[in-house]
């Protein structure tokens, strides 16, 4: 993963359950605060579980002009709005001189599905005729990066990536990449998801994936607890402007974290079911800190992909123990996704985001909702109050279903 161009972070921007902007992110994710709720935009009553974790306050407005915002499917208008904010935080002037020099990478998994039951009604009502001459692309996969470079000014490359709730680190990957071999100077990489309607929510009761447990809706995601009982569908976006360390010294912004090292492994065991020893995982981790030229000694907190699932919460803990050895027992883990449920795709650039903030603010945001060990999951959670604690190495690490594993090693910026 070393390169000749070093590879940094200067831009964060947040579409989140528990917050829109990176502040507002951050803030609620220190205080602990579950984003976690009764569902309130759509009738739960056929489905067996009834939270979720929504983002409320989203006015696309706030990001685009109205008549944009309209054209716009919610999951591209999440996408939107993050790059813009991921652009501001970095103080990047995209212009016609450079704009060649910028790439972008955006990666949603379940796309359109908000408007696929009105999409089919439509049809059965009015035929092909009365459906939005633009539905199709509308509902596409590459409509987030098309419309991130259309509003952006982007001229230089630009890809879509769908490897589920990995999906988040992986562009983050395709980004650096982009930058040590001097495509680019510049990639805003990030990944949107809007599943929360009807259709989608059916599919995920239908594999049986959710909760289920009558707790109080903010407890329902309770990662590595004795009690989980399954994942809290969530939506939202993340985005991150990665960049050349030249380029952002040259311009004198702010640098979050240095991005040193990625490892990606799979399963290839079940579509659903999961490696239980966390080999797979562990090996993923293993590449990871070989391409950052550390080792296990080196990583000073895990930002887990801990879901809350009752099988992939143990095998992920064995994985840490099977790549740190004993060290695993000392080294702080925490999931972010005890707060904001799993927004599938935006997982991962969320978590990548967490990550950053905790290297360069120096707090470890904790896992809530964890009241009763589980004897299988016996590491330092960081249980429900966040940690002050000086972070220089931080490991984030997503899984997919279908046996994707993807680790990202984030390094505190020694300038």
């Amino acid at each position: 993963m070393k390169s000749k161009r070093r590879v940094v972070i200067t831009g964060l921007g947040v579409v989140a359950p528990n917050g829109i902007g990176k502040d507002a992110f951050w803030d609620a994710l220190v205080a602990g605060t579950s984003a976690v709720d009764w569902i309130s935009s759509f009738d739960t009553s056929p489905y067996p579980c009834k939270v979720a974790a929504e983002v409320r306050d989203f006015r696309p407005e706030d990001f685009m002009i109205r008549k944009r915002a309209r054209e716009l499917w919610r999951f591209t208008q999440f996408a939107v709005a993050a790059a813009r904010m991921a652009v501001d935080d970095a103080r990047l002037d995209i212009t016609p001189a450079n704009s060649e020099k910028v790439g972008a990478c955006f990666g949603t998994c379940l796309n359109g599905f908000e408007k696929v039951e009105e999409s089919c009604e439509i049809v059965q009502r009015q035929g092909y005729e009365g459906l939005d001459p633009f539905t199709c692309i509308k509902y596409s996969t590459h409509a987030p990066v098309s419309h991130v470079s259309i509003d952006l000014g982007i001229r230089g490359p630009s890809m879509t990536l769908a490897s589920g709730c990995a999906t988040g680190l992986d562009v983050i990957k395709w980004g650096y990449d982009r930058i040590a071999d001097g495509t680019s100077d510049v990639v805003i990489a990030g990944s949107t998801e809007a599943p929360l309607n009807s259709l989608a929510f059916a599919t995920f009761c239908a594999v049986g994936v959710l909760s289920k447990a009558q707790h109080d809706a903010p407890k329902a995601s309770r990662p590595y607890d004795l009690n989980r009982d399954g994942l809290v569908l969530a939506e939202g976006a993340g985005a991150v402007v990665v960049e050349s360390l030249e380029s952002a010294l040259d311009r004198g912004t702010r640098i979050y974290a240095e991005i040193t090292g990625y490892g990606m492994t799979s399963e290839a065991v079940h579509v659903r079911k999961v490696d239980y020893t966390g080999a797979t995982l562990s090996r993923a981790i293993k590449k990871a800190l070989a391409s950052s030229g550390t080792g296990p000694d080196d990583v000073d907190y895990i930002n887990a992909h801990g879901n809350s699932m009752p099988d992939y919460d143990v095998s992920e803990t064995n994985a840490f123990k099977a790549a740190f050895g004993p060290r695993a027992y000392s080294i702080p883990v925490s999931s972010i996704k005890s707060m904001i449920g799993q927004p599938i795709a935006a997982s991962g650039i969320l978590q990548a985001i967490s990550t950053a903030l905790t290297l360069s603010e120096g707090i470890i945001p904790p896992t809530i909702n964890y009241a009763t060990p589980d004897p299988q999951c016996d590491l330092d959670y960081v249980p429900n109050h966040s940690r002050v604690s000086r972070v220089k190495r931080a490991m984030a690490n997503a899984h997919s279903v279908g046996g994707t594993h993807s680790v990202l090693i984030l390094e505190q910026s020694d300038l």
